[in-house]
């Protein structure tokens, strides 16, 4: 069987999906997790960790096509997380494994994907490209940030968020398509598309399928923030705003197509939409395309998104 994803641990996305190998078909994760203002572990690095362990039982003589999974409770990450995989089927053209990730013996995470011998000869199609500005002439998120903190009029609990951002140990590089001032961060305007450019932080090698598992987890970044910027709003709308507040958000479900072969640490375009919320629920959808305009990855994701009631604008007295 295959030893891939090869994780050599070179940078910090390889760190995050490192997993230990205990015994045939069950791993425990090495590092997790918590993102500023979670309930629990990111839920991309445990969707990154469950294809890792599931690629770790696969020939390399298959590429993971798609991945199905529920996210059933947070993750806690004081705790390793336990990985246990299921050989569900192994085929000529296909086979199929679904991996459980448990804490205190209880399932937080399911998952299956599914394998397929590669056939990049036949025919294809695809939706194309939009056409954004190109990640060369946009500000990363981390330069983004560092200006702000060099303006004098963001406001110093601002700030104080921005620093705790700063040293979170994000993995992946971003850059929005938009070029944002602080009014768009705090009250941008109502859509229900977001683009960005995103690339893994450092080389990776060149074994596909850990290309695969990182995209699997920057996969899960700001996919779902996308519902909330249908009503305005974002996790830094203020109080006094006439905006909806975000109260909570956590992903239900997560899945993934992959198309073709790619680098993660190579500028992708992420395309995110919302096209329906309701019911305190949430579902976004995601195109991921390769620098030279091929689609690489879809993503389907469905979360709880809990909105307070928008604030009615103040009335001024209208003069007789």
């Amino acid at each position: 069987m295959s030893e891939t994803p090869a994780v050599q641990k070179d940078t910090v996305v390889e760190r995050m999906l490192d997993l230990e190998e205990i015994d045939t078909d069950l791993f425990r994760s090495k590092t997790l997790w918590i993102p500023m203002g979670g309930r629990g572990v990111f839920g991309g690095q445990v969707v990154g960790q469950a294809l890792v362990a599931a690629t770790k039982t696969v020939s390399s003589d298959y590429s993971v096509h798609s991945l199905h999974s529920y996210f059933l409770l947070p993750g806690d990450s004081t705790l390793p997380i336990l990985y246990e995989v299921n050989r569900v089927r192994d085929g000529k053209s296909y086979c199929t494994r679904t991996v459980t990730a448990k804490q205190r013996g209880k399932a937080i995470f399911t998952c299956t994907a599914s394998y397929q011998v590669p056939r990049p000869n036949a025919l294809s199609h695809q939706y194309p490209m939009p056409d954004v500005p190109h990640h060369s002439t946009l500000s990363s998120q981390e330069e983004l940030i560092q200006a702000m903190l060099q303006n004098p009029k963001v406001p110093e609990n601002f700030q104080d968020m921005l620093k705790l951002r700063l040293d979170e140990p994000i993995a992946l590089e971003f850059k929005d398509t938009r070029k944002h001032t602080l009014r768009d961060i705090t009250e941008p305007p109502v859509r229900t598309q977001q683009t960005m450019w995103i690339k893994a932080k450092g080389s990776l090698g060149n074994d596909l399928a850990l290309h695969q598992c990182v995209v699997a987890y920057g996969s899960d970044h700001n996919l779902l923030n996308t519902v909330p910027l249908a009503y305005g709003s974002t996790w830094f709308t203020p109080k006094s705003s006439d905006k909806p507040r975000i109260g909570m958000m956590a992903s239900l479900d997560h899945s993934m197509w992959f198309h073709c072969p790619f680098r993660a640490d190579e500028w992708m375009l992420y395309v995110c939409e919302s096209p329906r919320s309701g019911c305190d629920r949430g579902l976004a959808f995601g195109r991921i395309y390769k620098e030279d305009g091929t689609l690489a990855v879809s993503v389907a994701q469905e979360g709880v998104v809990r909105l307070s009631e928008a604030k009615p604008k103040k009335q001024e007295n209208s003069k007789l």
